[in-house]
């Protein structure tokens, strides 16, 4: 071996601690929340120094969860509304595809965990659950995600849910978005047990852009409608 790997260094580590715990942070909050965040106080807050914290810093801005602005500092994201559609745009060819690998693998133990996932809820009440269901539209979207076996397009999603994390509720709790979403995962979870590769990709890629179309046609104040100048 002509060449040294270098070590794992501290700093390295903590700069992962660091981003991971700022990330749950950032998914956590109210989806119009672009308040300014003050490195001293957040270096003070995870116990590590400003170096560690700067490299968080950096990957959660390239990801779109904070923007740094010169001579000004570091704020939460806020993004518009022109944003938030791309996302689902990508999202929607993501997922499809997802669900057409997906048919391949399913098993009827893979389709008894999805309907468990929605196992307590009901399209008449699930307006009074919408903290509830969001978690487990998440869970429903991991798993089918999870059930295409491919890796590559895994990882491209993870930052995209991630993202929409951070709208999700919002969307959920107007328009009677819960109740359709619900709807829509059943019809998906049919599809699959069905082993109808594009009737699977189809319900999946409808049901993000059925989203992506609430979105542009809402007139509701929603966060990406609000300004992000502090």
């Amino acid at each position: 071996m002509d060449f040294a790997v270098p070590p794992i260094t501290q700093p390295a580590s903590l700069a992962d601690l660091a981003y991971e715990t700022l990330k749950e942070f950032l998914i956590s909050l109210p989806p119009d929340n672009h308040e300014k965040l003050e490195e001293r106080a957040l270096a003070k807050q995870l116990g590590i120094s400003r170096t560690p914290l700067r490299e968080a810093i950096q990957r959660l801005a390239a990801e779109g969860f904070l923007r740094v602005e010169p001579r000004r500092g570091v704020f939460i994201n806020c993004r518009s509304k022109e944003e938030i559609l791309e996302i689902l745009y990508v999202r929607a060819a993501l997922e499809a595809m997802a669900a057409r690998l997906a048919v391949r693998y399913v098993t009827s133990d893979d389709i008894g965990l999805l309907r468990e996932i929605f196992k307590s809820f009901d399209v008449s009440t699930v307006e009074d659950q919408v903290q509830e269901f969001s978690l487990a539209n998440v869970m429903f979207h991991e798993k089918s995600l999870e059930l295409s076996r491919c890796s590559r397009l895994i990882e491209l999603s993870s930052n995209i849910r991630d993202q929409m994390r951070m709208v999700r509720i919002c969307t959920m709790r107007t328009g009677g978005r819960a109740r359709n979403a619900l709807v829509e995962h059943l019809e998906i979870i049919d599809a699959l047990e069905a082993r109808d590769a594009d009737l699977a990709a189809g319900r999946m890629r409808e049901h993000i852009l059925g989203l992506a179309q609430y979105v542009e046609q809402s007139e509701i104040p929603y966060p990406w409608n609000k300004s992000v100048v502090d």
